[in-house]
């Protein structure tokens, strides 16, 4: 991209002050290189401000906390922190003692309780993100921009994380909220400002708001129907688990997936639900257990579709190649790739998951994350799969693009597929699966049929391992 004017046309948010509380459904503040604005303005305290770096945007009192930790593993909590900014005696003399304090002050002040020398490694992801916040507000920070922060998170987390907004907020920081998960936005935020397909549609207080009224404003419409109609008609078993293991993650695993139903497999972090699905699939080699594919040993086509788009696409190929990279024996001929069949495979796949693309050579980087997410799906369509199984498959995407993907994984289940949904949000797996199973600590403790699947019921299971 052309940055050569860019100077001239300066980006503006859509209000010159943002209070404590603020959530907006989107927002750039920071702008690191190469990805600058094409116009508008910034305007911070009055004064019309332009961030060429993240670090300049720093030096502003603005920061910005990730879905997921930046952090050094190997180094301790307070190290992280000060990581890039570290106080020094006369300018080369690392300030130790002052970085544990200051971390400890901080750490208190979110309400974790650890010792600023321990390994960033042996912390929850929960701490983990909070560790994050704090390395965030070591800039001093008012303003801090929270990326879909709850979307690794458990639900305990979740809650936690939220207390810790509310901490900042009576502090005067000042929160840029940036989510899809409607029932965050009327808990804690105070306006919410709305986009749809990349254009602002609205902005309003919370209070007062339903959440009909956020979905009509998403969407351009009233929406009568969330999910399609959970599965209850099951036929002859298709997929089968016996004892399968891979230390340490998981244990003596058994399960099996019937013809027209939609399985729900749920876990907190560390649970080895995630584990469990790349095993399934065939990226990490189980350490025993057998699984069957209509009662014989496994033969068949299994699709493995998860959240991280940049480790299942090739982020600069065009959406053509990647739709069609898993099902090349289907478009070559003579070990030679056939170009129409390839694009005409790849056209169908765009239509069938209604994904929006300017041409079929487009690179998928230039995608939004809801049809990034409809392409990793979609890849699957083209070697007509048999087993799919969807590690959160619609993670920090937007409200229709989850609702298309639902409409997809119901549809593929109603054609005799087999569907496996492993997710840590509850909503989804009751809305969608016909039963759910949960995880603790590496084991199956709970096999649940959706008449009888409840939230409470689910997080005792996940977390104490034992029924109520």
């Amino acid at each position: 991209m052309d940055t050569t004017n860019h100077e001239k046309r300066p980006y503006r948010t859509s209000n010159a002050a943002t209070p404590p509380g603020t959530s907006f459904q989107t927002a750039v503040l920071t702008i690191p290189s190469g990805n600058q604005p094409d116009e508008g303005l910034i305007v911070l305290n009055g004064k019309t401000v332009f961030f060429r770096s993240i670090a300049e945007a720093q030096r502003h009192g603005i920061a910005i906390l990730h879905q997921e930790p930046a952090l050094v593993p190997y180094m301790s909590v307070a190290e992280n922190i000060f990581l890039g900014v570290e106080p020094r005696f006369a300018g080369f003399i690392p300030r130790f003692g002052y970085m544990k304090q200051e971390s400890k002050r901080i750490l208190k002040a979110l309400g974790l309780s650890i010792h600023p020398n321990t390994p960033v490694r042996e912390l929850s992801f929960g701490q983990q993100f909070i560790v994050a916040a704090a390395k965030a507000l070591s800039f001093k920070s008012k303003i801090l921009i929270m990326d879909e922060p709850t979307s690794c998170l458990s639900e305990v987390e979740s809650e936690g994380l939220f207390d810790v907004i509310r901490t900042l907020k009576q502090e005067g920081v000042s929160i840029v909220y940036i989510t899809h998960r409607l029932k965050e936005v009327m808990k804690i935020c105070d306006r919410a400002t709305f986009l749809r397909d990349g254009r602002h549609v609205a902005t309003m207080d919370v209070a007062g708001m339903t959440e009909e009224d956020a979905i009509r404003i998403m969407l351009g419409k009233e929406l009568h129907h969330f999910n399609p109609p959970i599965l209850d008609e099951v036929g002859e078993t298709l997929f089968k688990v016996e004892g399968l293991m891979k230390k340490p993650f998981f244990y003596d695993i058994g399960f099996s997936l019937r013809e027209g139903e939609i399985l729900g497999v749920f876990g907190m972090m560390g649970s080895g639900k995630s584990k469990l699905a790349k095993t399934l699939f065939g990226q990490d080699k189980p350490d025993g257990g057998k699984v069957f594919w209509r009662n014989r040993d496994v033969d068949f086509r299994i699709a493995l579709v998860n959240d991280s788009v940049e480790e299942a696409l090739f982020m600069n190929m065009g959406v053509n190649r990647n739709l069609t990279i898993s099902g090349l024996d289907h478009i070559m001929q003579s070990h030679i790739l056939n170009e129409n069949k390839e694009n005409d495979a790849a056209l169908d796949a765009v239509m069938e998951m209604d994904i929006k693309i300017q041409h079929l050579n487009q690179e998928v980087k230039y995608l939004s994350r809801g049809n990034q997410q409809k392409v990793m799906l979609g890849k699957w369509l083209v070697p007509e799969s048999d087993l799919y199984l969807l590690d959160e498959p619609t993670r920090g995407i937007d409200l229709r693009s989850k609702m298309e993907i639902y409409a997809k994984i119901h549809e593929l289940a109603v054609s005799g597929k087999g569907v496996i949904v492993f997710s840590s949000d509850i909503p989804i797996l009751m809305g969608l699966c016909t039963r759910i199973l949960v995880m603790y600590q590496g084991h199956i403790v709970a096999d649940l049929h959706h008449s009888e699947a409840d939230e409470k019921k689910i997080l005792q299971y996940a977390t104490e391992g034992m029924s109520i």
